[in-house]
C-alpha cells in the first residue's frame, strides 16, 4: 500500500491566491494541521467566480509533502482519520442582528446574534486508483467561498500560506491578513480563543502566550506578515486584550497562474506540476536538498518515459522522483559523464587534465548525503575521499569558479 500511495500525483489548475470571506476568517472552528493543509489545497482549486462547488481532486502527495518531511508508513492512517474528521467538521459563524435595539426598562437591549452551524464538507474520500483525496466542499459554504465580489473578503498568497506548519498559525495568519493595509490588529484574548477554538483551554495566560502566540510569531516570521505583539491589561492585571502589529501588506492582484522565473520552475509548469507541489519542491532547493539541476534531469528523465507510455501521470511522476531522490544516482552519473564527453569530443586532440565544478560536485554529494550513499560526513572529507584521492587539486579561474582539476 505505501509503495503506491505517493506514486502519483493528478495536476489540477491551482490559483497563486487563496480566498475567504471574511465572515469565515473570523469564523470557530479546529481543523489539524493535516487538515488546514488540504483546506488549503481546496481552496487553491476554487475559482472565487464559480457559481457552485465542483468535486475536486487533491494529490496525497501534495497534502502530506507541505510538511517538508518525506511520506512515511504513517501517514495513510493519518489521511484515514483526516477524512473521517474532515468530514465532521463544523463552522460556527456569528452575524450581528440586523433589528433595531429593543428597550426594556428604559435601557436598550441588544438582540441576540444569528448563528449557523454549518458542515464545511459534502464528502471527503480516498481513491486508491488515483491516489488522491476526492472532496467537495459543502454547498452551505458557498457563500463563504464564491461570488465574492463585494469586497467583504481577504485573499492570501498561496506561497507564504505554504511556509507555516501550525493549525493555529494558519488561522492566526488570515486574521491579521484582513487587517493587512493597517498593520495592526487588537483581539481580546477571549475572542481569538473563540475563533481558534480554544475556549476553556489555556486557563493559564503563559501556555497561551508559549503554545499559541510564540509558536505562531515563530512561523509568520517566515512569511509577509512577520508580527510583535503587546498585551492591554484590565483590572487584576489580567491581560484582556492582545495588539498584533506588523509591517502593512498591500493588497494583491489575482492571478490565474504561477509566473515562472527561473528555469527549473519553466519545466515544472510544461509538465502541469501544481503550484503547491512547486511550492514544496522550491522548499527543498532553499534547504540545499536537492539542486535546480536535479529537478530538470528529472522533468527530460520522466518526460521521456512518459512519451514511451511507462507513466501515467507525468506531473506526479516528476514530483515523486524529484522529493523521493529517485533518480539522484543517475543524475549523479549523468553529470560525470556529461563532461568526459566534452572533453573528449571526436576529431579532438586528447584533454591536458579532467575538470569538474566543484558546485557540482557539491550538489551530487548532497544528494547521496540524503541517500546515505555518500562517502564522508562532510563535504571536505568527501573531496579528499573521492576526489584528491585520486591525484585533483583545486582550482579558481579568473571568473572565481572553483574547479577540480586533474591533469591527464
Amino acid at each position: 500500500m505505501q509503495a503506491e500511495l505517493f506514486d502519483h500525483e493528478t495536476p489540477e489548475p491551482v490559483s497563486k491566491l487563496v480566498v475567504q470571506r471574511n465572515d469565515l476568517v473570523n469564523a470557530r472552528f479546529a481543523l489539524t494541521t493535516l487538515e488546514m493543509r488540504l483546506f488549503m489545497a481546496m481552496l487553491a482549486r476554487v475559482d472565487r467566480d464559480d457559481t457552485e462547488f465542483h468535486e475536486l481532486r487533491i494529490p496525497v502527495t501534495e497534502v502530506v509533502a507541505l510538511s517538508g518531511r518525506r511520506p512515511s508508513s504513517n501517514d495513510y492512517q493519518q489521511l484515514k482519520d483526516m477524512c473521517a474528521l474532515l468530514a465532521s467538521r463544523v463552522i460556527y459563524v456569528e452575524r450581528p442582528s440586523k433589528k433595531k435595539k429593543a428597550k426594556r426598562a428604559g435601557q436598550a437591549v441588544e438582540e441576540a446574534p444569528s448563528f449557523s452551524n454549518t458542515p464545511l464538507m459534502a464528502y471527503a474520500d480516498y481513491s486508491s486508483e488515483e491516489r488522491a483525496l476526492v472532496v467537495r466542499f459543502n454547498d452551505r459554504v458557498r457563500e463563504h467561498l464564491l461570488q465574492l465580489n463585494d469586497g467583504n473578503f481577504t485573499q492570501a498568497q498561496l506561497m507564504q500560506l505554504l511556509k507555516l506548519k501550525s493549525a493555529h498559525s494558519y488561522r492566526i495568519y488570515w486574521l491579521l491578513k484582513q487587517y493587512g493595509s493597517f498593520g495592526t490588529r487588537t483581539i481580546r484574548v477571549d475572542e481569538l480563543k473563540r475563533v481558534l477554538d480554544l475556549e476553556g483551554q489555556y486557563k493559564q495566560f503563559p501556555l497561551f502566550k508559549l503554545r499559541v502566540l510564540d509558536r505562531a510569531r515563530h512561523e509568520l516570521a517566515q512569511t509577509n506578515l512577520a508580527f510583535e505583539y503587546d498585551f492591554i491589561r484590565g483590572k487584576g492585571n489580567s491581560v484582556e486584550e492582545i495588539r498584533f502589529r506588523f509591517a502593512p501588506v498591500a493588497g494583491e492582484v489575482l492571478l490565474p497562474s504561477l509566473p515562472a522565473t527561473t528555469e527549473w520552475q519553466k519545466a515544472l509548469l510544461e509538465v502541469g506540476v501544481s503550484a503547491s507541489s512547486m511550492a514544496t519542491i522550491g522548499e527543498l532547493l532553499d534547504k540545499g536538498e536537492i539542486a535546480p539541476g536535479y529537478v530538470q534531469y528529472v522533468v527530460h528523465q520522466q518526460r521521456t518515459k512518459s512519451n514511451q507510455g511507462k507513466i501515467k501521470s507525468l506531473a506526479g511522476a516528476v514530483f515523486t522522483a524529484i522529493t523521493k531522490g529517485h533518480l539522484a544516482e543517475e543524475y549523479r552519473k549523468s553529470v560525470a559523464q556529461r563532461h568526459k564527453a566534452a572533453l573528449r569530443k571526436p576529431g579532438s586532440s586528447p584533454p591536458a587534465a579532467v575538470r569538474y565544478r566543484v558546485q557540482e560536485a557539491r550538489e551530487a554529494f548532497e544528494l547521496m548525503q540524503k541517500k546515505n550513499t555518500a562517502k564522508g560526513t562532510t563535504f571536505e572529507e568527501n573531496l579528499a575521499l573521492v576526489y584528491l584521492s585520486q591525484g585533483f587539486r583545486r582550482e579558481r579561474d579568473a571568473q572565481g569558479q572553483e574547479w577540480l582539476v586533474k591533469d591527464l
